[in-house]
């Protein structure tokens, strides 16, 4: 009869304390994470950004960290590239985009201090 080796060489998993994280979109957040990107989503929604939803919240924070920040912090100016969803932390950066690529639709929004 043949053994079954899968159960022998299957790595043990790991499991994060009780309470200590939160399933979002198939992964697994810390609280900290979590608490952060809740203020986040809360910027969002005072600045009117579109995709104020955590969602969108997660893909900033992961993908454009010095744009989250900036968000967080607030009484700042971000853009937001219609076309193809890039986020650009100054006016600078969003005038070299438009430049880059003009047929692109930029939009700016004020995000107002936390």
């Amino acid at each position: 009869m043949p053994s079954n080796d899968k159960t022998k060489t299957r790595p043990e998993r790991r499991k994060a304390a009780a309470g200590s994280t939160v399933r979002l979109e198939g992964l697994h957040v810390s609280r900290v994470a979590w608490a952060r990107l809740e203020s986040l989503v809360a910027q969002f929604g005072r600045a009117g950004i579109p995709r104020a939803h955590r969602s969108g919240a997660l893909d900033l924070l992961i993908l454009h960290p010095e744009v989250a920040a900036l968000v967080l912090a607030g009484g700042c100016r971000v853009s937001w590239c219609a076309t193809c969803a890039a986020w650009l932390p100054t006016a600078r950066d969003a005038l070299a985009h438009q430049d880059e690529q003009p047929e692109h639709e930029m939009q700016g929004f004020l995000v107002p201090p936390a």
